[in-house]
């Protein structure tokens, strides 16, 4: 069953590469360029710890601020999809920018959630990530408010965490092993872009 949702998935990923790389590159494009500027330009030599530290910095207000727009986006053009109807850049951006107030507080509430599991041990804060990881789809999708969100998200993931737990960490290993990858190649070229 993992292996088809897992197929599924990347095929849905190639299919519409267009309109997802679209959406993601609409926040993400101007981000990365403040990001490479301040790290060229803005004290600090290029590569420095200061310079990365920054560059986080940047990264993580972005992330937390329009990062719940294409998030939104992504799975407003998702459901469309999945539904058989056209799915535009624009009907996905308007239905994510709709949505978008509402998946910004949902993740303000799991980060603070996932945040207190952290600081009392590790393994409880990876414990609560699993348990809210379907909460953007509920709000997105269903208009679920934020309390019903958490409490849906906790009952379709029992029985799965361990699974959803895995599953989540190969991806994210996979696709920060490709970005470093990117990170040092394009480290290697010395140009601001």
């Amino acid at each position: 069953m993992r292996r088809d949702l897992l197929r599924e998935t990347l095929r849905l990923f190639v299919t519409h590469l267009h309109l997802f790389t679209m959406i993601a590159l609409t926040v993400w494009l101007p981000g990365h360029l403040v990001i490479n500027y301040l790290d060229f330009f803005a004290g600090g030599p290029p590569g420095s710890t200061e310079a990365a530290a920054r560059g986080i910095r940047v990264f993580l207000v972005v992330e937390a601020i329009f990062g719940p727009l294409v998030g939104a986006a992504t799975l407003a053009a998702l459901a469309r999809i999945k539904r058989g109807e056209p799915a535009s850049y624009g009907q996905a951006l308007a239905e994510g920018l709709a949505a978008w107030p509402r998946l910004f507080m949902a993740r303000l509430v799991e980060g603070a959630i996932v945040l207190v599991g952290l600081v009392a041990l590790i393994v409880p804060g990876f414990i609560l990530l699993v348990r809210v990881s379907f909460v953007d789809a509920l709000v997105v999708l269903d208009g679920a408010p934020l309390g019903a969100a958490l409490r849906l998200s906790n009952a379709l993931t029992a029985g799965r965490r361990a699974a959803i737990f895995w599953t989540g960490g190969t991806l994210l290993v996979g696709v920060f092993s490709v970005a470093r990858i990117f990170s040092v190649l394009a480290g290697a070229a010395e140009h601001f872009v």
